[in-house]
């Protein structure tokens, strides 16, 4: 049982989480009208476009192949590390999930993926967004260092770095954007409330 559960979990709660994201940017896209989908323009936008593909790909890749059993030494985990180890990187993944799509549901319609055209119609600072300024993306952070450790494989851990370098990127490019779109407001909101947590 444990076996499975590590040979397929990782593969399983990452497709679940990009088929929630998917949906959500989509159920976003029609309740405001118009893309939820913000990525391109600069070329610090399209980096990051494509670090996060790269890393998601390139994670559901490894995640399946060690799944299927494909004998690829870059499928498989680099090091011995213990089940119980691996079983609490599932666990984080599994929160870093939640978390997510907890910081998700809190921005509702104002929810976007990228740096959007438009900025949304308020500032969200209730929920969790009282707490940490991204939410959203310390749960994704949570979900690929939790799954580097359910399956620390090089596939995996390369994927792991692209992201969180695709999460710096955003992350500075959004606090510009809201500056921008809020001024004084998200001034006074990026001053009381920490950037992660």
């Amino acid at each position: 049982m444990t076996d499975a559960l590590l040979r397929s979990g990782p593969l399983v709660l990452l497709a679940a989480a990009c088929l929630w994201l998917m949906l959500a940017t989509g159920r976003t896209s029609s309740a405001v009208g118009h893309t939820a989908y913000g990525f391109g323009g600069t070329i610090r936008q399209q980096a990051a476009q494509r670090l996060f593909r790269v890393s998601i790909v390139g994670a559901l890749f490894g995640a399946g192949g060690y799944a299927i059993g494909l004998e690829w030494a870059v499928l498989h985990p680099m090091i011995d590390v213990s089940a119980s180890l691996r079983l609490t990187g599932l666990a984080i993944a599994l929160l870093g999930s939640g978390l997510t799509a907890i910081a998700q549901s809190n921005m509702g319609r104002r929810w976007r993926v990228g740096v959007p055209e438009r900025a949304p119609d308020a500032l969200v600072t209730t929920g969790l967004f009282g707490m940490s300024r991204n939410p959203v993306f310390l749960g994704m952070l949570m979900l690929a260092l939790g799954l580097a450790l359910a399956l620390p494989s090089a596939v995996i851990v390369a994927c792991t770095v692209a992201f969180w370098l695709a999460c710096e990127i955003q992350v500075w490019d959004e606090e510009m954007f809201l500056e921008n779109a809020f001024g004084a407001d998200y001034t006074a909101y990026r001053r009381s409330v920490r950037r992660w947590i």
